[in-house]
C-alpha cells in the first residue's frame, strides 16, 4: 500500500515539474500582442499637426493631424486616435520633407482608427514600403502577420525571392525565414504584400 502511495506522490512530483518547466517557454515568432489589420498603405505628401499636438503612449493627445496623401485625399487623424507600438520598427518622425513618411491605418470608413508612420523606403519610397518578415498567415492565406500584430494584405500570388533557394509556398517561405531573416514589400498602390525576401 505505501509502495502505491510513493509511487503516486512521484508521478504527482514529476507532473508538477514538467507543468513548470513547460508554463514560462513559447514559440520564438509567436505573436502576443494585439493584431492591428492594416487596410490603407499610402505615402504622405505633407502633414499638419495642431501646436499642442502630440503621440503619447499609446494614442495622440492634444487636437488633430491632417495628412494629405499621394492619391489627392486629406484625412484627419482625431485626439485620441490609437498609435502604433513601433517596437524595433522605427518610426517618422520627419513631419516636413513631402513623401518622407509612409501611413498605416486601421480603417472605419474614412475614419482612422489606429495608425502607424514609418519612414519612406529610400529607394521607391513612393511605390513600396519594406517592412520586417511574415511570422503567420491568416484568412485563408489572404492576410499575413508581423510579429508586433500587425496584419496585412498579400497579394496573390506573393512573389518568394532568396537567392538559389527554393521554397514549396508562402508557408513554406514563412516557416523556414520568419521575421528577423526576412523582409515584405508592401505596394503603396495595392496596399498589400507582393514580395518577400530572405536576408
Amino acid at each position: 500500500m505505501s509502495r502505491r502511495i510513493l509511487a503516486g506522490l512521484f508521478v504527482v512530483f514529476l507532473a508538477v515539474i514538467f507543468i513548470l518547466a513547460t508554463r514560462g517557454s513559447s514559440s520564438e515568432i509567436s505573436v502576443t500582442q494585439t493584431l492591428r489589420k492594416i487596410d490603407l498603405v499610402a505615402s504622405v505628401n505633407s502633414i499638419n499637426v495642431d501646436s499642442s499636438w502630440s503621440q503619447e503612449s499609446d494614442s495622440t493627445r492634444g487636437g488633430a493631424m491632417r495628412l494629405s496623401l499621394d492619391d489627392l485625399r486629406v484625412l484627419t487623424v482625431q485626439d485620441g486616435t490609437l498609435t502604433a507600438n513601433y517596437g524595433s520598427i522605427s518610426a517618422c518622425t520627419d513631419f516636413v520633407r513631402p513623401n518622407a513618411c509612409v501611413l498605416l491605418a486601421d480603417m472605419l470608413g474614412d475614419a482612422i482608427v489606429w495608425f502607424a508612420l514609418m519612414p519612406a523606403d529610400v529607394m521607391a519610397g513612393r511605390e513600396f514600403l519594406t517592412l520586417p518578415g511574415l511570422v503567420d498567415m491568416q484568412a485563408n492565406g489572404d492576410e499575413g502577420i508581423l510579429r508586433n500584430g500587425w496584419v496585412v494584405k498579400l497579394a496573390a500570388p506573393v512573389k518568394r525571392e532568396c537567392g538559389d533557394v527554393t521554397t514549396s509556398s508562402l508557408r513554406d517561405f514563412i516557416t523556414r525565414f520568419p521575421d528577423q531573416l526576412s523582409k515584405t514589400i508592401v505596394n503603396l498602390t495595392t496596399d498589400n504584400v507582393v514580395t518577400v525576401k530572405c536576408k
